[in-house]
């Protein structure tokens, strides 16, 4: 039977970030995979409420489900959960693909039921265990030709990677990293009646954030394009509860490094702070970040002085 998509996926939005890197892999390796960031256009306007059922109940061959404390108590996940388990109970062969990352039990989940363990798997790994349970080769990207659906396995060749795509990602990752902390300010503030907000843009690849409880400022941090010892390619990172020094930028308290692995390229964040207790950075892998991972984590940093 022919279906939309190969592979949905089911989670909650704390477990977004895992989930993704199992999305992209996916897709990256020519696999048709419903994720809703992928679908924006597609999903704009529509009653989410129908669509979902119907995709979660008859237009995915598997639906990979990210399993979690989060998930137990999220409306969409048990919407997503339903529909899914209605699928199954209309076909013999398994179709709800589980993927634990802790030991929360889901309703409707049998204890029984075969799993993979996501604390010790990898999204990566995940995503080539659903390429072999798809009839894929993991050692080789999918490329489906639309004209034909052919399936051509072309292996990843490493090569050179060049100053210039470092600077062109440096730059793209700082705007991304920015857009994220002006949006999360207005965001904090919007729920937040007795908070106020400040971001102030130094220059092009240099800001400041500041968060304000009662009049007082209570946490501020300065993120810029550069490093210590003359790192080029990196994204600094300074904190604190008093005010931040904008022009001195010999000194931080972290930073997130670009580096390649001939394929594709990211960050490596140096995780001075990785010991706190940080909630929802659990799948962030400080050796290989996303700008994205690199926007969150830094966040995390900077809102943790609103605790005390």
């Amino acid at each position: 039977m022919k279906y939309k998509y190969e592979v949905t996926l089911s989670f909650a939005g704390e477990d977004r970030n895992y989930a993704e890197e199992v999305a992209k892999c996916l897709s990256d390796k020519g696999i048709k995979v419903f994720y809703d960031k992928f679908e924006e256009f597609e999903l704009w306007g529509k009653d989410l409420y129908e669509y979902f059922d119907k995709i979660y109940r008859n237009d995915s061959r598997f639906c990979v489900m990210f399993l979690s404390k989060h998930y137990a108590k999220k409306a969409w996940t048990n919407h997503e959960r339903k529909s899914a388990q209605a699928r199954s109970l209309e076909q013999s062969e398994e179709y709800i693909l589980p993927v634990k990352l802790d030991d929360t039990q889901i309703q409707g989940i049998r204890p029984t039921t075969g799993y993979i363990d996501g604390r010790k798997n990898t999204p990566e790994e995940i995503c080539n265990i659903t390429l072999k349970k798809l009839g894929v080769e993991k050692s080789a990207d999918l490329i489906k030709h639309e004209e034909d659906e052919t399936l051509v396995y072309i292996p990843k060749i490493k090569r050179t990677i060049t100053d210039l795509e470092r600077k062109k990602f440096l730059k793209t990752s700082f705007t991304e990293i920015k857009d994220f902390f002006e949006k999360a300010l207005i965001k904090l503030k919007r729920t937040n009646t007795h908070i106020e907000t400040d971001f102030d843009q130094i220059t092009p690849s240099k800001f400041v954030a500041s968060i304000y409880v009662e009049g007082q400022l209570k946490a501020q941090c300065k993120i810029w394009v550069g490093g210590m010892f003359g790192r080029e390619n990196s994204i600094s990172f300074s904190e604190g509860v008093h005010t931040i020094d904008i022009n001195n930028d010999n000194s931080l308290n972290d930073s997130a490094n670009v580096v390649d692995d001939g394929i594709d390229i990211f960050f490596e964040l140096l995780g001075l702070a990785w010991g706190y207790n940080f909630e929802g950075l659990e799948n962030i892998n400080l050796k290989h970040a996303s700008p994205q991972n690199v926007a969150q984590y830094y966040w995390a940093r900077f809102t943790n002085y609103l605790k005390y």
